[in-house]
């Protein structure tokens, strides 16, 4: 212990020592190499830890391994080296526990641990480690618990694991796919990263539907069988009488019969388990006796008879069940992204109707572009933060039919790929931006309506650019800090940011909930003192009721699309300030009911309220398609369609001229420039 200065040890004095039982170096940090130890067959424990090794000491030599007769190896602990490999055959050895953590490894080779006994295998900590080879654990015997936590693995092999019982693989989010429960057909418990991987055991059918297959054939062949030998021993009871056959007689393969051997070979030949007494000569029981009070780690249950325990009268599926953590929870449940069929259904019409809807009124808001006004200008990006909202959900739907029914296979590459980040985004800034633009249109509606005589109050086009600016750049910051860290888009499969880590996760799910409640008062406040301006109807305008009327109707229409945002926000915003407080009442399966019918409402509303359902916008879509020379039958039975009857101040043959898209500013101006004229 603590010896800064050991650089070397004579292995070979070790020769001397027959009844050397513990190896212990700690705090060496010189000590780079040791050379193969010599045979020592008392050795119970070699413990080199906290040194400077950069590979893995040579220890096959320590006990023969054809020697069946010699205590196995307790533990060799080379924990908190600079071990960087694992040379060839330099773990061929018995041994209980055999720990490498918190090493410099970066590949395990093919066949590293070929003719090894080892029960317990720790590779926690290699934060290097990133390949495993196919063969990786391929050759070793006995391996019961596997430990690859906070490594950098990507997949994970099965070589070499078919009798595996216990699994940890906590903290490696590089870890992309789970290997089927009939490739570790032994394994008990399994602590993993991420919860959909867990998903692969609770539903083997759907995660390896080929695999499930054959086990199902397997499965009716060993029925078959039990039947078989069923009915054959009811003829031999009708026969003769019954003699019991004792379970040593039966393991020696001595009792009586063809029919039972050929159960036994039908067992064997497909990976299943009779029934009976479990082989435990790797125990070597002598290895402990005396060692009790300085014991390293528990050794390992070593019961195996796992797998379809067949017993001809009483056939049951004893199938492992496997404890795996963590859990799927209300974040990640094992079920498709949209989960229900009529919600898979339902998504695709608010899809149609959000992304057709809002390229429909950019494309006759841009193509108009000579006529530009602070409304249109606003709607403009209120079409496109809409868009954006619909185009998140169409990711979302796509994904959820890419990999209808087995989700959780595709789990990692969405989550934590580039797709679910660009989701994530576009939901956040489509709904920031949204939410910013209606308070800027309540804002510039407030000051035409109310102050419609005083032009200098107005906002003007390049105040109205700088404004949304603001708004563009405040939209993307908040989306953006997701993808460094505050929160997380890959936390659930709908890339929404609702898992709560830590305080700043708080603070910033706190401050999207605050902004919506900020511009759900701003917008309150404005209508209320819109209405009041309008209230007086006749008297205000000088008894020309009229105007009050058309102001109003102006006001009811804004009011109408300010309150299908409310109603999209309401819910939302209550669910989630609940789950803020730690009382979540809906969980993400329930929630994405939210997503579909509520969150999206305005995306799919707005286009159709402002413009789509007006009639400025026909004849601005009218004049559109007359700008293109083609269809004109269309151009002209509008034409007649909107000719005004013939009077005394009109000329009959004159066509009704093509109005632009809904401009508040000037039409309240005529409706006040009117109501002065009056007085």
């Amino acid at each position: 212990m603590n010896a800064p200065k050991l650089e070397y040890i004579a292995v070979e004095d070790f020769s001397r020592m027959p009844r050397l039982k513990s190896l212990y170096i700690t705090q060496a940090p010189m000590l780079e190499k040791v050379d193969p130890l010599p045979t020592m067959l008392e050795l119970r424990t070699v413990i080199i830890t906290s040194s400077g090794l950069t590979e893995v000491p040579n220890l096959s030599r320590v006990h023969p391994v054809k020697n069946d007769s010699i205590p196995y190896l307790q533990a060799v602990d080379l924990d908190g080296n600079q071990i960087k490999r694992i040379p060839a055959h330099a773990l061929r050895i018995r041994a209980d526990q055999v720990s490498l953590n918190y090493n410099l490894i970066e590949e395990i080779p093919a066949f590293s641990f070929k003719y090894a006994q080892i029960s317990k295998l720790g590779l926690k900590g290699n934060v290097k480690l990133s390949r495993l080879d196919d063969n990786a654990f391929a050759g070793n015997l006995l391996l019961r618990q596997l430990d690859l936590s906070f490594t950098s693995i990507t997949s994970l092999p099965t070589a070499g694991l078919e009798k595996l019982q216990s699994l940890k693989i906590e903290n490696t989010p590089s870890l992309k796919y789970i290997p089927s429960i009939y490739d570790l057909r032994h394994l008990e418990s399994a602590d993993l990263t991420h919860s959909f991987h867990c998903c692969a055991f609770a539903f083997p059918e759907r995660h390896d539907p080929a695999r499930h297959k054959l086990y199902e054939m397997q499965v009716d062949l060993m029925t078959q069988a039990c039947k078989s030998e069923q009915m054959q021993a009811r003829k031999r009871r009708s026969l003769e009488a019954i003699r019991p056959i004792s379970l040593e007689s039966r393991s020696r393969g001595t009792t009586g019969t063809d029919e039972d051997w050929s159960l036994s070979s039908s067992a064997e030949e497909f990976g299943s388990t009779v029934q009976a007494e479990p082989s435990l000569e790797f125990l070597y029981p002598d290895s402990v006796e005396g060692l009790e009070e300085d014991s390293f780690h528990d050794l390992v249950d070593q019961d195996v008879t796992k797998g379809i325990v067949a017993m001809c009268g009483n056939f049951t599926d004893t199938r492992p069940q496997v404890v795996c953590r963590p859990m799927p929870n209300a974040l990640n449940p094992c079920e498709d992204v949209m989960g229900w069929s009529w919600l898979r259904a339902s998504v695709w019409v608010v899809i149609t109707a959000a992304v057709v809807g809002n390229i429909a009124v950019l494309v006759v808001l841009l193509a108009n572009h000579a006529e530009i006004t602070v409304p249109r200008f606003l709607m403009c990006h209120l079409a496109f933060s809409d868009l954006c909202t619909g185009i998140y959900l169409l990711m979302l739907a796509v994904v959820d039919l890419r990999s209808y029914g087995v989700f959780f296979n595709y789990a990692y590459n969405w989550q934590y790929g580039v797709g679910c980040k660009i989701a994530g985004f576009l939901s956040v800034f489509s709904g920031q931006l949204s939410v910013f633009t209606l308070t800027i249109v309540t804002l510039e509606r407030w000051f035409a309506i109310t102050y419609a005589i005083y032009l200098e109050r107005r906002i003007s086009l390049a105040a109205a650019a700088k404004i949304m600016f603001a708004g563009w750049v405040f939209s993307i910051f908040m989306a953006g800090l997701p993808l460094v860290g505050v929160s997380d888009y890959s936390s659930t499969s709908i890339c929404l940011p609702v898992e709560s880590k830590d305080a700043g996760d708080g603070i910033y799910q706190g401050s999207l909930f605050l902004t919506t409640m900020v511009a759900w008062l701003i917008i309150v406040v404005c209508y209320v003192q819109i209405y009041r301006s309008l209230g007086g109807g006749g008297e205000k305008y000088g008894g020309r009721g009229s105007a009050a009327a058309a102001e109003r109707r102006i006001a009811n229409k804004m009011a109408l699309l300010i309150g299908t945002d409310l109603l999209c926000w309401a819910p939302v915003a209550f669910f989630g300030v609940t789950a803020l407080m730690g009382w979540p009442l809906v969980d993400v399966s329930h929630g994405k009911v939210l997503l579909v019918f509520f969150y999206p409402l305005n995306a799919c509303a707005n286009p159709f309220l402002y413009a789509i359902l007006t009639k400025q916008y026909r004849r601005d879509f009218i004049t559109l398609i007359a700008r293109t020379g083609k269809c004109n039958w269309l151009v002209q039975k509008y034409k007649l369609a909107a000719t005004p009857p013939p009077t005394a101040h009109t000329n009959p043959s004159t066509p009704a001229a093509m109005l632009p898209l809904v401009d508040y500013e000037s039409h309240t101006r005529a409706i006040k420039t009117n109501g002065e004229a009056g007085v």
